[in-house]
């Protein structure tokens, strides 16, 4: 895909959680467009190199980085090495989320726990960790990828909706706490997108009632996030703080 709009984020370094495939992988290949240096941050060790080198063989400026970002050392660990070699990062990408849609009577500890550890409290250890680089590179930007689950519910997604109602909340109050030291703190919320790992979760029936209620009249497509992301980290955004934009083509505000 090429991409034609100017490098307005050359110099700048940017972390990517979940960035091996669908979004977050979107997202690394379009701020490293835009000019930044990206790091890949994903659990899958095989994912995460074949994106990277891919992106590499595209002529983008990224690094593969395996962590798993529910566990605390670990992302400490990972964005000590950052600090090592880069500087720190000014732009964190917080995309990764681990997702099993249950009915609400049926859902077991197991995967709310992963869940929320993956959906949630990983987003608060990202931000601790980088943020002594986000406030030192004076640029410092945080987008969190929430959904309009946080605002409207499906069947069967009660966890889904409470992970995504906390990121929405979450990033209210980071950023409250951390635009006073010159860090803002975004939210994206799509709707759904027909990625591989979305689509293995619902059936056809289901993506068209999606996309027939969609005033666009079709589904986003990864690209289209990611450009929303690349906005929000830009200095076109430089007083936009606290800010849930929402990206779904106008299906939340349509009665359709």
């Amino acid at each position: 895909m090429t991409h034609s709009s100017p490098r307005r984020l050359d110099g700048r370094i940017a972390a990517v959680t979940g960035a091996a495939r669908g979004i977050g992988r979107a997202v690394a290949e379009r701020l490293a467009r835009d000019g930044a240096h990206v790091a890949c941050l994903d659990v899958s060790a095989t994912r995460t190199q074949q994106a990277v080198d891919e992106m590499r063989a595209a002529g983008l400026e990224v690094s593969a980085h395996v962590v798993d970002i529910a566990n605390r050392a670990a992302v400490r660990d990972t964005f000590a090495r950052l600090e090592a070699e880069r500087g720190g990062v000014g732009i964190l990408v917080n995309n990764a989320a681990w997702i099993r849609y249950q009915p609400a009577a049926e859902i077991d500890e197991e995967t709310l726990d992963r869940m929320l550890a993956v959906g949630v409290k990983a987003m608060v250890w990202t931000m601790q960790a980088a943020m002594a680089g986000l406030q030192r590179s004076g640029h410092g930007a945080v987008v969190n990828i929430c959904s309009t689950a946080a605002l409207r519910a499906t069947a069967d997604s009660i966890a889904y909706c409470a992970v995504k109602g906390a990121v929405a909340g979450l990033t209210r109050a980071a950023a409250v706490d951390f635009g006073r030291l010159g860090v803002r703190v975004n939210a994206v919320a799509p709707a759904f997108v027909p990625t591989a790992a979305a689509l293995a979760n619902f059936s056809g029936e289901a993506v068209a009632k999606r996309t027939d209620s969609t005033p666009l009249g079709r589904l986003a497509r990864p690209e289209e996030i990611a450009g929303a992301v690349a906005f929000l980290v830009s200095d076109d955004a430089s007083f936009v703080n606290g800010e849930l934009l929402t990206a779904d083509g106008g299906r939340s505000n349509s009665a359709l």
